[in-house]
């Protein structure tokens, strides 16, 4: 089941699986694990995942109305990660170094996926940078983002 909205979804919880087992998403009663899955995809499509979601900058970080409306319309199989995909070897890569990511906590995530998207992962400044416009994330938080995002998706 590759193709269409259950295909990229299915791809999504099957390498979510993979990285955390237990890892459980309320998509439809928890705003904060619809964050956590909004900056997870788009970690995955930064890891060269191509899933077909366009995200943008808003407030909280990236957003997918796409992916959005993905986990919405299967919100009971997001929950308990249900998926019968099978990763490629290109998907089980990325599932490895989701590991690391999916222990983040909401700050560093945060932290993270604002430097993925504003493109300041390796930049001498990110710590500054990212304290100037998040203030309400703390530089451990900020350093462990940039050590995590280093380690996972590396500097180019």
């Amino acid at each position: 089941m590759r193709g269409g909205v259950m295909g990229r979804i299915d791809v999504v919880l099957a390498i979510l699986k993979y990285a955390k087992p237990d890892l459980k998403l309320d998509a439809k009663n928890s705003f904060e694990d619809r964050l956590r899955l909004q900056k997870y995809v788009f970690i995955m499509e930064k890891l060269g995942l191509n899933l077909g979601y366009s995200f943008s900058e808003y407030l909280r970080g990236p957003y997918s109305p796409g992916l959005a409306m993905d986990y919405y319309s299967n919100a009971d199989i997001v929950k308990e990660l249900k998926t019968t995909h099978e990763l490629t070897d290109k998907e089980r890569e990325v599932a490895e170094k989701m590991k690391i990511v999916v222990e983040l906590t909401p700050g560093e995530l945060e932290a993270l996926s604002y430097l993925v998207l504003k493109g300041w992962l390796c930049d001498n400044d990110a710590l500054v940078n990212v304290g100037f416009y998040k203030p309400h994330l703390t530089a451990d938080e900020i350093k462990k983002a940039i050590d995590v995002g280093k380690r996972t998706l590396g500097c180019i």
